[in-house]
């Protein structure tokens, strides 16, 4: 099965990697100053960090838990995130990859606010690719088969 993942989707798989999934979806605007979208940005980053804190209500009468996400399980998680996705690959014999100004957008914006000096996002696309195929690389097989 293949999966087509906006953007959007792609920041909610992150954040929910990172243990961070916001409760509630928060619209992006589309085109603005960067002044402004920076200034957006930060203050969107404060609302899903709240948000990430609260359950949705619900609508029958069932005992509502609420779960939080501690600082500490917070700090783990990036460390793992770090581990995978961010260590410096060495890569032999490259070839370019095309991506859209949104998504290198987005993985630019991970590598400089987590990445180590030297980190590219080419080294990122990298990593998440050797991670799908060590993932996925047995079920791959067995498709090809089918």
């Amino acid at each position: 099965m293949k999966k087509n993942l906006s953007s959007q989707n792609m920041d909610a798989a992150l954040q929910d990697f990172l243990g961070s999934k916001p409760s509630m979806e928060i619209p992006k605007p589309e085109s603005q100053p960067a002044d402004t979208q920076e200034q957006q940005g930060k203050a969107s980053e404060v609302v899903q960090e709240q948000a990430s804190e609260t359950v949705p209500e619900q609508t029958d009468e069932t005992p509502q838990v609420v779960r939080r996400i501690s600082g500490k399980q917070r700090r783990a998680s990036l460390e793992d995130y770090k581990e995978t996705f961010l260590p410096v690959p060495v890569i032999e014999d490259r070839k370019p990859v095309f991506l859209s100004r949104r998504t290198r957008d987005a993985l630019d914006r991970i590598v400089r606010m987590f990445g180590e000096r030297r980190m590219s996002v080419s080294g990122l696309v990298e990593n998440i690719a050797r991670q799908h195929l060590a993932t996925y690389g047995e079920d791959i097989e067995a498709w090809r088969k089918l």
